[in-house]
């Protein structure tokens, strides 16, 4: 009787298994069927609204439904991504932000309003490029000669991050600590007035994004000595990487990327996942990206996850050396 009841037990489980598999299947060969709400957690204008923009476009047209973007800026990307995190796990909700997001605020942050298991990975979009300028009068004309320059005169410059805890304040550390330089962190609201003081010989140095000073270049305002990546930007194909220039420790760029709520079903992942694969194909939106100073990225769910764990280990170590959290 025992082992009947426990038969039957058994069977039942395995139907109910494959009902919600066969369930899943189905959802996710609808989906979707109604506009998807993407959420962008910086205000309108910057870069990763623009990318998260254009690319929401073209998954418009690849999905058949509305991709409707939605600004929720505010607590270095965590209130944007908080509503994500709250949000029904049906692929309708979807975060679009950089890797500040996953790496960055876990490194110097000791609390954050959301957790990182409570999202996961969709697909990447693509690489931004970051780049070391200084006034184009400067008596530097490469990595070389910036490291004697600095290290020769201590405390005699500075330079500019985008705030505490971005990518240029982990970069400027890292060249201190790398060059034995002392030099001044300078923390700024956004890149623009911190490359405005480079251009006003106010700091010494700071890292870009390449498409933010293509103007500054162009009028001979600015110089890049060498760019984060591990190739060539085609916005500047003349400019070394800092891998080639001798210094790879500083090759750290940003990095765009969708996620969507823990629990969403695994074949809407895939399907979005497989979406993002097929636009990065198209020559037109890997175009777009590319006036935009970054490098079209195609990476599963799985490959996020390792590379967020890798980046995030690194970005530990250099904030507990330089001494770099934020409440």
């Amino acid at each position: 009787m025992k082992k009947t009841y426990l038969m039957a037990k058994t069977l039942a489980g395995l139907v109910f298994s494959a009902g919600v598999l066969s369930n899943t299947a189905v959802y996710a060969q609808d989906y979707p069927n109604r506009p998807i709400r993407m959420i962008v957690p910086y205000a309108p204008g910057g870069a990763t609204d623009i990318i998260g923009r254009l690319v929401g476009k073209a998954l418009t047209e690849k999905l058949g439904q509305t991709v409707i973007v939605e600004n929720r800026a505010g607590g270095n990307t965590g209130i944007g991504a908080a509503a994500v995190a709250r949000a029904e796990p049906d692929g309708y909700t979807v975060l679009f932000t950089n890797d500040a997001t996953f790496v960055l605020n876990e490194a110097v942050f000791k609390s954050m309003p959301y957790k990182l298991e409570q999202l996961t990975p969709v697909g990447t979009v693509c690489y931004l490029n970051l780049g070391l300028a200084v006034n184009a009068e400067a008596p530097i004309n490469n990595m070389k000669e910036l490291h004697e320059y600095t290290k020769n005169n201590p405390d005699k410059f500075a330079y500019g991050s985008f705030g505490v805890g971005s990518h240029p304040h982990f970069m400027g550390e890292i060249y201190k600590n790398i060059t034995d330089s002392k030099v001044t962190h300078v923390p700024y609201k956004g890149s623009s007035p911190a490359v405005v003081d480079v251009v006003g010989n106010q700091i010494l140095f700071t890292f870009p994004a390449l498409a933010t000073i293509q103007g500054h270049v162009r009028d001979n305002r600015v110089k890049v000595l060498a760019l984060s990546g591990e190739e060539r930007s085609a916005l500047m194909p003349d400019v070394p990487t800092f891998t080639e220039a001798g210094y790879p420790d500083l090759n750290i760029g940003s990095w765009y990327a969708f996620f969507a709520p823990a629990g969403t079903p695994e074949p809407v992942v895939e399907k979005l996942n497989q979406a993002l694969a097929e636009i990065l194909d198209d020559p037109e939106v890997s175009k777009s990206l590319i006036a935009q100073g970054t490098a079209p990225l195609k990476m599963t769910p799985s490959e996020m996850q390792q590379r967020m764990m890798e980046e995030t280990k690194r970005m530990k170590t250099i904030a507990e050396a330089s001494d770099i959290s934020m409440d």
